[in-house]
């Protein structure tokens, strides 16, 4: 695969990231779900976590997702530090060498490593639910 393109390829899928909006606006665990730059312009959506799931060194914590026609994404979480570190890990399907279909890992979202995840928005959706839900717990048990 190298030499390929490492960029997402198609248009914005509008109606997946609508559907996301719903879906995520009706979940208890974020405080706001909108569009960047705008609903007439949309890039991707931003989904801010509500910071009282987080123990309190967690200033900030969100979700940005951009899907596109075809099935490429981008799906990247991000945690802001009262001592201004970040956590963050990402979840991505473009033409890469390392694979279509990879992660970067925390705690900075890195060097991409070959990963397996579903093709479906709402099952990718549902699988990064699940990790930052563990994340979660994980803050509240002491784990970094």
């Amino acid at each position: 695969m190298s030499g390929e393109d490492e960029r997402a390829t198609g248009p914005i899928d509008v109606e997946v990231l609508r559907s996301v909006c719903r879906r995520l606006a009706n979940d208890d665990r974020f405080r706001r779900v909108e569009f960047d730059p705008s609903p007439s312009r949309i890039r991707n959506l931003v989904a801010r976590y509500d910071e009282s799931l987080f123990p309190d060194r967690v200033q900030r914590a969100r979700l940005e997702i951009r899907w596109y026609v075809g099935g490429d994404h981008s799906v990247h979480y991000l945690e802001e530090s009262t001592d201004e570190t970040r956590w963050e890990c990402r979840w991505d399907r473009h033409p890469k060498p390392v694979g279509r279909t990879h992660f970067h890992p925390p705690p900075d979202a890195g060097q991409a490593v070959s990963a397996e995840f579903p093709s479906d928005y709402r099952d990718v959706l549902s699988l990064v639910l699940t990790y930052v839900s563990e994340r979660i717990d994980g803050l509240w048990d002491g784990s970094p």
